[in-house]
């Protein structure tokens, strides 16, 4: 029972909640980004194999920086998607003008609005994916001398390599945060499209079932008449007569019985 109320809080934060769970999760890999950055490095177990392992982690610094890329071209395609979202939407605030409001369709108007909201915050972690980022990746140190640009030399292999290890760490970590990100702006994007069809299905349905049940129908209406002959004679005549009304075309029949 346990493991299925986990598994149930798990799906809310994720799915329902995901850019707020961002936020949370992306807090703790900061406050790790913090502590790690100060953190020594031994490589006593690796000592003579400097070189071999340098190159090794500058192919990962490649690979995290191509890594970081491509989430942040997944950003942009969902910036995109969001902009199509939420066009469509504009457009379709004409259509409510057309609705007749009553308790069903505001239930569908609050969907689009909800997924209003959902398209916004995917807009925002989707900048926030973009944003400027720190990133340690492998490249020449070259300073600043007077007149001049110097290039300078080299560590030696093992500080070298103690800094390309910090370096791989804590690209890890930023990494993942950008990659919460990217998933908690597809998740709300996802929600609020499907919100949005929601609310098409929703209020073509309830147009559909409110005219079959409001716009049609019939009634028979019963009265009494008196004629009077002769200034003597009333003679009281009763009658019914059947009025069948459709509100959609504006028609009106009228047969007498």
């Amino acid at each position: 029972m346990k493991k299925i109320y986990r598994k149930v809080i798990d799906f809310v934060r994720q799915e329902i909640f995901p850019g707020i769970y961002a936020t949370y999760a992306n807090k703790k890999l900061k406050n790790d980004y913090d502590t790690q950055i100060e953190f020594a490095v031994d490589i006593s177990a690796i000592t003579g194999f400097e070189n071999i392992y340098i190159e090794q982690i500058k192919n990962d610094l490649e690979k995290q920086r191509e890594r970081k890329i491509r989430i942040e071209d997944k950003a942009k395609s969902l910036l995109f998607i969001i902009t199509v979202a939420i066009t469509a939407i504009t457009f379709s605030l004409n259509y409510l003008n057309l609705l007749a409001i009553n308790g069903f369709q505001i239930f569908s108007i609050s969907l689009v609005f909800i997924s209003i909201i959902y398209l916004v915050f995917g807009v925002i972690r989707s900048l926030q994916t973009l944003n400027i980022q720190p990133f340690n990746i492998n490249q020449s140190e070259i300073v600043k001398n007077g007149d001049q640009f110097k290039l300078n030399a080299n560590q030696i292999d093992s500080e070298s390599l103690k800094e390309f290890i910090i370096c791989k760490q804590l690209n890890d970590l930023i990494i993942n945060r950008l990659s919460n990100y990217t998933y908690a702006a597809f998740t709300l994007i996802r929600n609020g499209i499907i919100l949005f069809v929601l609310f098409f299905l929703s209020t073509i349905s309830f147009s559909y079932l409110t005219q079959r049940s409001d716009t049609s129908s019939k009634d028979i209406i019963s009265k009494e008449g008196t004629i009077i002959i002769n200034d003597t004679v009333h003679v009281k005549m009763p009658y019914t007569f059947e009025v069948k009304y459709d509100i959609g075309n504006l028609r009106l029949y009228k047969n007498k019985k």
